[in-house]
């Protein structure tokens, strides 16, 4: 069961996976979600307040720049990257939960990622100013919310 569930991660994962990896991750931002994400779960909370901590103040770094929409794009696949790295690893902690929990995160995220894409490009055809980073941004924060919600899954399955 942990195989076929692994390999049905990986199949659905594949499209956040391939925009991330072009990007990586730098350590430094890595570390900046992660204490977001450390203070978040010592308080109780989800951990919304740490989507943008990477992108929204390189975003506002690149305002006034040439190329002002690629240069937003980019700075939210940086965060991007981080965020799909998250929703993996959660991914793996859900496996813990037995047949129960297995079986629904498994289908679900099979379509998550065509349903975050769909629905994301929305955003590349608006006026960019109002969503910096159109597209890109979307499916950051798309993901983001993703991984906290499997992040709090996997802590469950996993308490006892």
């Amino acid at each position: 069961m942990k195989l076929k569930f692994a390999g049905a991660i990986f199949a659905a994962n594949f499209a956040l996976a391939s925009i991330a990896v072009a990007q990586g991750t730098a350590p430094a931002d890595v570390a900046v979600i992660n204490t977001c994400l450390k203070t978040a779960e010592k308080n109780g909370g989800f951990g919304g307040a740490c989507v943008g901590l990477v992108a929204d103040p390189c975003i506002k770094a690149a305002e006034g720049k040439n190329g002002d929409v690629d240069n937003w794009k980019a700075c939210a696949a940086r965060e991007l990257a981080i965020w799909t790295q998250k929703t993996n690893e959660a991914l793996k902690q859900a496996n813990g939960g037995g047949p129960d929990v297995t079986k629904p995160v498994t289908d679900s995220q099979k379509s998550f990622a065509v349903s975050r894409d769909r629905f994301c490009a929305v955003f590349d055809r608006v006026e960019p100013g109002m969503y910096r980073g159109g597209a890109s941004y979307c499916r950051l924060r798309e993901t983001a919310n993703r991984a906290l919600s499997l992040i709090k899954l996997g802590a469950a399955v996993n308490e006892h």
